[in-house]
């Protein structure tokens, strides 16, 4: 039985998620796997942080963070909006759901089939039974009839002899067969090569260190194809705003963790804010030809970032 989540199968043996049309292949890390499928094995559940903590990491001492990271990478992964959770929804100060609707069980059929022959055996004896009717209940006139039949039916019924067929020729019809199917799958085998070489992996990311944000970490999201030297650092352009989460965090006793990633001109933004009490609430923004809306792009995060910490319950 394979498990189908948002149109990818889950592949056990590579750790990865194969698409059911394209066959694209996203490859995730080890704990990543094992908590997609806990997820989806627990549908419509409510599972709580120390759960998913104790049946994905186990006895390992992993950081506070580790949870909500494997989250959001796997919501990447599986196209998930991180800002609408349609598939892993964060439930606040509960735990994950995973949306059953977005999950499909693909069990594989059958290929021993019934054997027929038996049918047709009993009706070729039934057929036999009917015509051969007892002579002595019979007139004269169709006992010859009858003899001729049944003489017919017995020469049918005998099996045709075996040829006995020398075994080399044998070999000598199968040997090509067998070298012109060797020979195809090498020839199958070296075209598919290089692009086996270019499986797409799981999205990685690399972390940030801010200037006077002792309470902010930021990570940056990328595809291993892409040239992350070459993309332009969030932290460059939001210091301002950087600085005035930071002063706001240290008022409500929070921290927060900034993931980020840069498509062309799009920049997308997940923010998990976190308490005292480990509780976290996740907050999605996203800018449109960000590089010239320094301004634009600071005022919304603070005041999107300060709305949240105000609506965050106090730490009991």
């Amino acid at each position: 039985m394979s498990i189908v989540v948002n149109n990818w199968r889950m592949d056990s043996s590579l750790n990865a998620l194969i698409h059911c049309e394209t066959g694209e292949i996203r490859r995730l890390g080890e704990y990543h796997f094992i908590l997609l499928e806990t997820l989806a094995k627990n549908a419509d559940v409510v599972l709580s942080r120390s759960f998913l903590m104790t049946a994905v990491w186990k006895n390992r001492i992993v950081g506070g963070n580790s949870l909500p990271t494997a989250v959001h990478a796997l919501r990447v992964a599986i196209d998930d909006d991180g800002k609408q959770q349609e598939i892993i929804k964060t439930i606040p100060k509960k735990g994950y759901l995973f949306n059953k609707n977005y999950l499909t069980e693909i069990i594989e059929p059958n290929e021993n089939k019934a054997d027929d022959s038996a049918g047709d055996v009993t009706e070729e004896n039934a057929e036999l039974a009917e015509t051969l009717v007892p002579e002595a209940l019979l007139p004269s006139t169709e006992k010859e009839q009858i003899h001729l039949n049944n003489s017919q039916l017995h020469a049918k019924s005998k099996k045709k002899p075996v040829i006995n067929r020398h075994p080399y020729r044998a070999v000598l019809i199968t040997l090509p067969v067998i070298v012109t199917a060797l020979l195809l799958f090498i020839l199958i085998s070296y075209f598919k090569a290089p692009s086996a070489t270019k499986t797409p992996e799981a999205p990685q990311l690399v972390k940030e260190t801010l200037k006077n944000a002792d309470r902010i970490t930021a990570y940056q999201l990328y595809d291993p194809g892409e040239n992350k030297k070459s993309l332009s650092l969030v932290s460059q352009h939001i210091v301002p705003g950087v600085e005035q989460i930071n002063q706001l965090l240290v008022t409500h006793s929070a921290s927060m963790t900034l993931y980020y990633r840069v498509s062309l001109n799009k920049l997308a933004l997940d923010i998990v804010l976190s308490n005292q009490c480990n509780d976290n609430w996740q907050l999605a923004l996203s800018f449109d030809n960000w590089l010239n809306k320094d301004n634009e792009m600071n005022g919304i995060l603070i005041k999107e970032v300060e709305k949240m910490l105000n609506e965050m319950p106090k730490c009991k």
